[in-house]
């Protein structure tokens, strides 16, 4: 029954990930038909816990987003790198990277393309550089950002565990050092790749035919920053330094009649929705403009994803538990690598950092794998680029005008490869070892 159950559940995913999209979390109700009218396999509770903190870190994220908060960061980003130009290949992964801390979506970094492309023509700069490792960066960041959909859901998981040493400021003190030299590392990787833009016949063509833009003589329009993108973006900083201060002085949570904690899941859920009502109520917003931002339609996606997709691994994992502790634990704690590159894997096919946390991190701790390596296990699972089909690998061969960002002959054999491969065993082994002495 578990080889069964397990070529069910892998079937379910590659369908999904085949057709793509939200089918991936429908996908999950095929899933969870067959398991439990055909197998009879009694089903496990939805992930609520993980639902109900990514909606309300989503209704923050996309109201400070629909106030202007999000343009306002994107100005502060290219004043902060036109100052230092001849540093973007360094300065530009690590701008890319505090953007997708402070707003939980890598998606961000398709409004720092532009800047980052022009800058780099400008100082005459390869713009493959600066835009590989800005893409690997701002992805890697989504497991250091404490309200991003991934950390919410390894959070959720690991609270409701034995693991009792994880919580918010004990899991964010490992994974900012170890994401943040995992980006630093990957900037210098490629400091010096490729020809120079002088040197670079594909370049020099699109030059010769006028293809390439005089940015210095381009005149732009200066849209003033309104005081409601700012309050938007005060509002929601205060409301995660609030939540990472309760998650490292427990005293500040409330207790109740019984001596129970409020538990620091329902900690994000309030303040993230108190932060998007203050919000609204300060800046007078129409709340209905939440629902059309980009931020919220993506969040949403993945709050699917975390009900059907998750449900049937939950399941799984429950009706399998015996059989993956008594057969795969022994194997895995030996060879930790092995679960470490089987998260890399399915970050690969799926895309997603958070549909491959809610499948991998239950099996984590199902095995009875140490945190530090579940933890360093799960920042592997930034791994989107190694097959280039991601929307944001896609865009940004786009947005680079020089033609340097590019997907080879043989696929594998792409811009992002070196920047991310390094990315990857640097933030995982630097996890390693912090983890093993925080956790």
């Amino acid at each position: 029954m578990f080889w069964i159950e397990l070529i069910l559940v892998l079937a379910i995913i590659f369908l999904g990930v085949r057709i793509g999209g939200t089918f991936l979390a429908m996908a999950g109700g095929i899933g969870m038909f067959i398991m439990t009218f055909i197998l009879r396999v009694p089903p496990s509770d939805p992930p609520v816990t993980v639902i109900l903190i990514m909606i309300a870190v989503i209704c923050a994220a996309a109201t400070m987003q629909a106030c202007g908060g999000l343009d306002y960061l994107v100005k502060v980003a290219e004043k902060i790198l036109r100052k230092n130009p001849k540093m973007i290949t360094i300065l530009a992964p690590i701008v890319a990277y505090l953007f997708t801390f402070m707003c939980g979506t890598g998606h961000i970094v398709y409004s720092l393309l532009p800047v980052i492309n022009e800058i780099s023509i400008e100082t005459g700069i390869r713009p493959e550089r600066p835009i590989s490792a800005s893409i690997i960066s701002s992805q890697q960041a989504i497991t250091a950002c404490p309200i991003s959909a991934a950390t919410v859901g390894v959070l959720a998981f690991l609270a409701e565990s034995s693991y009792t040493s994880v919580n918010i400021f004990t899991l964010l003190l490992v994974c900012i050092p170890a994401t943040l030299i995992g980006t630093i590392a990957a900037a210098l990787s490629v400091i010096k790749k490729g020809k120079e833009l002088a040197d670079d016949p594909e370049f020099q063509a699109r030059v010769a035919q006028g293809r390439i833009e005089d940015f210095s003589k381009k005149k732009k329009k200066e849209t003033e920053t309104t005081k409601e993108a700012k309050i938007s973006v005060a509002i929601f900083m205060i409301a995660m330094v609030a939540i990472v201060l309760l998650g490292a002085v427990n005293k500040l949570v409330p207790t109740f009649a019984d001596d129970s904690k409020l538990p620091l899941t329902t900690v994000i859920e309030i303040f993230m929705l108190v932060g998007a009502a203050l919000t609204v109520l300060i800046t007078k917003l129409d709340s209905n403009k939440i629902l059309d931002q980009p931020v919220f339609r993506t969040g949403m996606f993945a709050v699917v994803l975390a009900f059907g997709l998750c449900w049937l691994v939950n399941t799984f994992i429950a009706d399998q538990s015996s059989f993956i502790t008594d057969n795969m634990s022994a194997l895995t704690n030996q060879y930790p690598w092995i679960y470490i590159i089987a998260v890399f894997i399915i970050g690969a096919i799926t895309t997603s950092q958070s549909s491959t946390t809610m499948i991998m991190v239950p099996i984590g701790i199902a095995l009875g794998l140490p945190v530090n390596i579940i933890v360093a296990g799960w920042i592997a699972c930034s791994s989107n680029y190694f097959i280039p089909a991601s929307g944001q690998c896609v865009a940004a061969i786009a947005f680079d005008s020089a033609g340097t960002t590019k997907i080879g002959k043989f696929v594998l054999n792409h811009s992002y490869m070196l920047p991310g491969l390094v990315c990857t065993v640097v933030s995982v082994l630097v996890a390693i070892v912090l983890g093993a002495v925080v956790f």
